[in-house]
């Protein structure tokens, strides 16, 4: 997938990298050790994370606090098994 920008400033390079790094985990590691429930569960949590995330106008830290009341629940759940 190509990058629409380059970016320059070396902590937002990290942060691609970052991403480049967990989507090569989830897809070579981990993704075939996840329950069917789990990952209904995590893919839940994805697309509500980067729906709110599309929305240049909400700030982070507003996110931040509605994914938390929002997954909060299902982490807790999770930690149960």
């Amino acid at each position: 997938m190509a990058r629409k920008k380059k970016f320059t400033d070396p902590t937002d390079i990290e942060i691609i990298e970052i991403h480049v790094r967990f989507v090569e985990a989830m897809e070579n590691v981990r993704l075939e050790t996840i329950s069917p429930e789990m990952k209904q569960r995590y893919l839940a949590v994805m697309k509500a994370l980067t729906d709110k995330l599309a929305t240049p106008s909400k700030p982070l830290h507003e996110i931040l606090g509605e994914m938390m009341a929002e997954v909060g629940p299902l982490i807790f759940q999770a930690m149960q098994r």
